[in-house]
């Protein structure tokens, strides 16, 4: 369509005028215009000439047009979550009759809040109501042969100045907060964290203030006071940009205690409780303070105006000029990007490798090769528009696209961005020149400098220390011993902080990493990786790491020992409950979300909890006894491997098993030269190597080897001498394992911020939305193999429910390690959990028996366990007990639900024609026995499959009298779904595996297939 055929910009300049004074009285007060010059995006554009962000840059003669075809859209990011209250589209003559108006919060997950099929153009005036950060025209049905045409977009919300109704969650709540004292445990946090069995308690003097930082500028709209008896009768409550300037807006001398909701505006991005007068003799005492209103995020969100995207194959047609490659910002977090100007350009796209959430996990390839549009341009240089985050690999390009459409690509440029606040702790180490004195000399060495190059600060400390002091950063206990490198965790947050103060105090001043067997979340309790794989939602993978990420950064925890890249092929491996199920491709993705997840982006950072994947080289197929994969099947056992490196992983723990094809005859990997040579030479790894729990007369052949990290290890062990060690290794070796160590320490940025908050970081553990993420993964992954009829329940009011079985009040069988059921935080057991959903429907639970119930529902399997199976591995079914138990209310005529805990692939064949219903909830965190009640209620639909095969019988696992020996095996311990099979599907498995194919899952004769689960009711 060319222009003659277009509107004239006048005629555009007269409707466009026309709609803006079209919007209607009755909005006037929330009619502010929210799209204007905001970032915008769409699905195509008929040229360069006519991109997204003409639709809302204000500009009257130009417009945004899309391709000749059906479906198309154009979205604006708000910058955070807006109220939408009206949407004005002012079309050019290629209008939509067809089309729909969608916001969401996360530029993913669309609500439709307006739709058409008889769109009429001109100029629509739409009344809506949402909310959410982004909003889109998605258009269905074209007016003409052309494509869709917009002159503006126009998007109208509220003004920010409503009070929020009743139950809004303050933006206050669990956000970082400090105060003037306060008195034994009740520390300032208390008074965010929504709990009415918390508070924050003042020394008992007047002028005592309590501060919180909001994250970000806030437009605040209200704030509740919640006293306990100690109140103020004089108070003022302030604002803040800085921290520092603080404008008063409410006042009073009559404070009256109790409850008091103060309908006061204000805007900052701190605000603070100032007590001026006490109505006791004690100090101030709150159970709670909320603050109401909404918090700008733009400022450190950056435009998301593409999906993660590959760089073009080409590059390299055009010079980028700054920041200098490889360059490390130090001085902003909005560095200016700038770059040649290319002859006959209309505008230019800016891309850079920003972290994102929103990774398709599924696919290969590294997450730092994957860029985002974040900007377009018509100049040659931009400011990026938000605070780059501390990260040490941004890759960015720029795009210089021409009136034509055609596409130049510049070359690809590296920078880091690194800005800590250096924290100021009562630990004997200055700040000199905005520098940690580490060595608390009075001067800033190269190491101390955060300023420097990592390189540089490795060199140079590794340079100041002793052969002694190198070697105790390869070793564990540093509670006992300040210079180790590891503490095995979690501990108490005061003792931690104990912990890093005491590094602190060495010559050096070399802080420890402290990690432990938190592999299901750090205090909050996810399901293990096998249930998630039966749920198979990466995105919420992701968030699960994250939120562990956020929890042990609150008290100062960076390490975790895990996840696992393990594949469980082998039926009697015992930890195979820990590992990803029988699929690579599932365990691939899952391992990418959650290291991703854990460091917060696609490589290690400052915000990073150190994921430790294991256990090299999979021990998957054959256990802890010994790996038994050949030349083909390793090729599937590698896969998640690869997809941890993927992500970024940058510490790896061998098992203990060897390899008999790796290394013939040799010892355990992390003793084996040839196994960890493998993982270097092999699969490109460069980063650190962790050994499990080995004893001490296998540490020096384990750093010879090549491990870097003997796991666990207590440099006061009896029989080792430290002198010994550094004697035996060499200090090439020595030198090479410590490089690493202080490399991933410095990337960790733990030298410039060792701590975390032990005094409120506590009281940001297991947060409501934790505790829902934690449920919705149990949800996800919940089973129902079976369902004659009986599920959802159908009972009525006055009816009979009885549970029974010994896993109904186990509330340890959800979890492994060091992992929690929280009773204090409201966790419950299957029994309670049902006794409560079925309170709600005026249904009675009766415990182990009742004279006639209406429904059993008997919970059994294998109570918690670790390395060892609680049940005689060879015996992977009920114990006579719990099988006599379903007999039982079965031959009553009882209608029974059968859910059991299912930790690893177990025989049920014996009981699954007893059962009317079976659902399997694997180790299901601490939500599992709420989210189990609220599917046997029918609160929502299962979705769950099995990530294993279920064998008909023991016969398809072990030959008869057989134990867990290769010699006994009837399975191939190294292949996925061969349960059953033939010697030819056998053969057909590993010809798939052999040819990179991922085999197909029916192969075998099951009583349950892998991926078996109804889904929905």
């Amino acid at each position: 369509m060319t222009a003659v055929q277009r509107l004239t910009s006048t005629v555009a300049l007269l409707a466009v005028l026309a709609a803006l004074l079209a919007v209607p009285a009755r909005t006037a007060r929330a009619a502010t215009l929210l799209s204007l010059g905001r970032p915008a995006t769409a699905s195509s554009t008929e040229s360069a000439a006519f991109p997204a962000a003409a639709a809302v840059d204000g500009d009257t003669g130009t417009r945004w047009s899309s391709a000749f075809s059906d479906p198309q859209w154009v979205r604006i990011d708000l910058g955070e979550s807006k109220s939408i209250s009206q949407v004005v589209l002012n079309w050019e003559t290629a209008y939509a009759t067809a089309f729909q108006i969608q916001v969401s919060g996360n530029g993913s997950d669309w609500t439709t809040v307006y739709s058409t099929t008889a769109g009429t153009g001109g100029t629509q005036t739409l009344d809506v109501t949402g909310s959410g950060r982004y909003i889109r025209m998605y258009g269905t049905a074209r007016a003409t042969g052309y494509g869709y045409s917009l002159w503006e977009f126009s998007v109208y919300g509220g003004d920010g100045t409503e009070p929020p109704p009743p139950g809004d969650t303050p933006i206050s709540a669990f956000k970082k907060v400090s105060a003037s004292s306060w008195e034994g445990g009740n520390a300032p946090a208390a008074a965010l964290d929504g709990r009415t069995t918390t508070r924050w308690s003042s020394e008992f003097s007047d002028d005592q203030w309590l501060r919180v930082d909001l994250g970000g500028t806030a437009a605040v709209t209200g704030v509740t006071l919640v006293w306990e008896a100690a109140y103020a009768t004089g108070y003022r409550i302030e604002m803040s940009d800085d921290g520092t300037s603080w404008t008063t807006i409410y006042s009073t001398t009559t404070g009256k205690g109790g409850t008091e909701k103060l309908g006061i505006t204000g805007r900052g991005r701190y605000i603070r409780f100032t007590g001026t007068k006490r109505a006791t003799g004690y100090g101030y005492s709150m159970w709670e303070f909320q603050v109401f209103g909404s918090v700008d995020s733009s400022s450190s969100t950056p435009p998301l105006l593409s999906p993660p995207t590959k760089a073009p194959g080409t590059t390299g047609q055009f010079a980028l000029s700054a920041p200098a490659d490889h360059a490390m910002v130090t001085d902003t977090r909005r560095p200016v990007l700038s770059w040649a100007g290319v002859p006959g350009t209309a505008h230019y796209e800016v891309w850079i490798n920003v972290s994102r959430t929103d990774y398709d996990f599924t696919a290969p390839g590294r997450l730092l090769d994957l860029y985002t549009k974040v900007a377009e341009t018509s100049g040659t240089s931009y400011t990026p528009s938000w605070d780059i985050g501390d990260r040490w690999t941004y890759r960015w390009f720029v795009v210089a696209v021409s009136g034509s459409g055609a596409r130049t690509t510049s070359d690809i440029r590296t920078f880091s961005v690194y800005l800590p606040e250096i924290e100021t702790v009562d630990d004997g180490v200055n700040v000199v020149g905005g520098a940690r004195d580490l060595n608390k000399n009075g001067s800033i060495e190269p190491y101390e400098d955060w300023r420097r190059p990592v390189e540089d600060r490795v060199a140079d400390l590794l340079g100041r220390m002793t052969t002694e002091e190198k070697a105790y950063q390869m070793f564990y206990n540093a509670q006992a011993y300040a210079r180790s490198g590891w503490h095995f965790g979690p501990a108490q947050p005061d003792d931690l902080h104990n912990v890093l103060r005491s590094a602190a105090g060495t010559r050096l001043g070399i802080p420890p990493v402290s990690a432990g067997d938190t592999i299901a979340g750090y205090e909050t309790t996810y399901p293990l990786q096998s249930a998630l794989a039966a749920a198979r939602d990466y995105p919420l993978d992701y968030k699960l790491g994250d939120m562990q990420r956020r929890e042990e950064l609150e008290v100062g925890a960076r390490g975790v020992l895990g996840p696992l890249a393990e594949v469980g092929t082998k039926v009697l491996y015992p930890r195979i409950q820990e590992g990803n199920g029988e699929n690579a491709q599932v365990a691939a993705a899952q391992v990418r979300a959650l290291v991703a997840g854990l460091q917060g982006g696609p490589e290690l950072n400052p915000g990073s909890v150190l994921a430790t994947v294991k256990h090299w080289p999979g021990e998957g197929a054959g256990g802890e006894a010994g790996i038994t994969f050949d030349a083909v099947t390793i090729k599937y056992h590698m896969i998640p491997w690869r997809a941890a490196l993927d992500a970024g992983a940058v510490n790896i723990m061998p098992g203990y098993a060897g390899s008999s094809y790796l290394d013939p005859g040799g010892p355990g990997a992390g003793n084996s030269a040839p196994i960890l040579r493998y993982l270097r030479d092999e699969l490109g790894y460069t980063g650190l190597i962790t050994t499990d729990w080995l004893p001490s007369s296998a540490w020096v052949s384990a750093a010879n080897a090549g491990s870097d990290v003997m796991g666990g290890a207590d440099p006061g062990a009896a029989g080792f001498s430290m002198a010994d060690f550094i004697a035996q290794v060499p200090i090439a070796r020595i030198d090479d394992a410590v490089t690493r160590v202080l490399r991933l320490k410095f990337k960790l940025g733990i030298f410039d911020r060792p701590y975390g908050d032990p005094v409120n970081g506590p009281y940001r553990f297991h947060q409501p939305s934790y505790a829902a993420l934690a449920n919705q993964a149990a949800r996800e992954s919940i089973t129902v193999l079976k369902n004659d009829g009986v599920l959802p329940v159908k009972l009525k009011e006055g009816d009979d429910i009885v549970v029974a079985g010994p896993r109904a009040a186990d509330g340890a069988a959800c979890c492994i390690w060091t992992s929690y059921f929280h009773a204090n935080y409201g966790s419950l057991t299957l029994l309670d959990a049902i006794k409560a959903r079925a309170a709600k429907a005026g249904v009675t639970v009766h415990q182990d028996s009742a004279p006639s119930p209406d429904l059993a529902v008997v919970a059994v399997g294998e109570p918690s366990y670790t390395h060892r199976t609680a049940w005689v591995n060879e015996q992977p079914y009920l114990p006579p007990d719990q099988l006599a138990l379903i007999r039982q209310f079965h031959d009553q005529g009882v209608p029974v639900v059968v859910v059991m805990d299912l930790p690893r692939p177990t025989v049920i064949t014996d009981w699954n024609g007893l059962a009317d219903a079976i659902v399997m909830t694997y180790r299901g965190g601490e939500e599992v026995g709420p989210a189990t009640a609220s599917l046997l209620f029918g609160d929502y639909a299962p979705r769950g499959r099995l990530p294993w095969q279920l064998p008909r019988g023991v016969e398809q696992i072990l030959e008869p009298g057989g134990t867990d020996r290769p010699e006994d095996a009837v399975e191939d311990w190294n292949i996925p779904y061969d349960l059953g099979a033939t010697a030819a599907e056998r053969a057909e498995i590993r010809a798939r595996i052999d040819a990179g194919q991922p085999p197909p899952t029916g192969y075998g004769d099951p009583l349950y297939p892998y991926g078996a689960g109804l889904q929905g009711w």
